[in-house]
This record gives C-alpha cells, sequence and structure tokens, in this order.
C-alpha cells in the first residue's frame, strides 16, 4: 500500500545518501501486481534513478532486454522486478537489494537477496515488512545462519 511505497522512497532516499551505495545500482523486488505501480512512482518522485521495469507480463515501457541493458550499464540506476523476472541474471554493479514485497520461501528470499554480494563483494539488502503475519514469515527467513567456509586439501587446480 500506499505506507509501503513510502517507507521504500525513503529506504532510496538514505541509500542515494550513502556514498558507497550511490555508486552501485538497486534491484527492488515485487509481486507481479505491484511492479508496475512502484515503477510509476519511483519515475515520479525519483527521476534521477532512472528507474527500468522488469515484470513478466506487465506492460512495460521498454522491452525486457532494453531494461536489462540499461541496468547491467548502470544507466537504469534502479531496477524494479520480480523475482522470476529476475531468475540467473548477475549485475556487477549491484550493491543494494530491496524486498518490497517478501518472498513466500527461504528459496526465494535466498535467491533474492543474493543478487548482491557476489563473488566476495559487499552488498545491502532492505526488507519491507509490515506488521503481523509478514513479521513471523521474515524472522523465520531472515534466520538463516552464514554457511561453513569450506577447506579443500592439495594443490590448487591449474
Amino acid at each position: 500500500g500506499a505506507s509501503r511505497e513510502t517507507a521504500l522512497l525513503s529506504a532510496l532516499r538514505s541509500a542515494e545518501d550513502d556514498p558507497w551505495l550511490r555508486k552501485g545500482t538497486t534491484m527492488i523486488f515485487c509481486e507481479p501486481a505491484a511492479a508496475a505501480a512502484v515503477h510509476g512512482r519511483l519515475v515520479a518522485e525519483m527521476p534521477q534513478l532512472r528507474a527500468a521495469l522488469l515484470c513478466e507480463g506487465a506492460a512495460a515501457p521498454e522491452g525486457s532486454a532494453e531494461a536489462v541493458a540499461r541496468f547491467a550499464s548502470g544507466e537504469a540506476r534502479a531496477l524494479v522486478c520480480t523475482a522470476a523476472a529476475a531468475r540467473g541474471l548477475d549485475f556487477p554493479r549491484l550493491r543494494h537489494v530491496l524486498l518490497f514485497d517478501m518472498p513466500k520461501d527461504v528459496a526465494g528470499f535466498v535467491h533474492s537477496a543474493g543478487r548482491t554480494a557476489r563473488r566476495g563483494k559487499e552488498g545491502l539488502v532492505t526488507c519491507l515488512v509490515e506488521s503481523g503475519a509478514e513479521v513471523g514469515r521474515f524472522r523465520q527467513l531472515h534466520a538463516l545462519l552464514p554457511a561453513r567456509a569450506l577447506e579443500f586439501s592439495g594443490a590448487p587446480a591449474s
């Protein structure tokens, strides 16, 4: 609703004030029903982000390939997308993942959050959580523990 859109704008404005985050890009994960509205609000209220929209089945102002290319190059500093639309994509400039809608399960959370901080780089995940049942689900998803480091013996492969 409107309160989450206000929280989204607040989180993005805070990110704009952070020099490290401002040098990278932000992915905003939404349910398909919310993606176009969120994109429209960003275009209207934060035009400096030049937000792109990547959402299966939505009437997007640009094609999927164009949205991905604009975001990958850094021309679009924000990409409003669904988990399905963004599956398998890797964006080296990505520093911030913002979950406007919480994933339904642990795999969805790991997939969405895992778009950032790849290959040893740092990243930030921001989750917009409403009160009620969503808070319990967020706590369950957020309780994931880091995996133990793997150790290999022997000579490195050449």
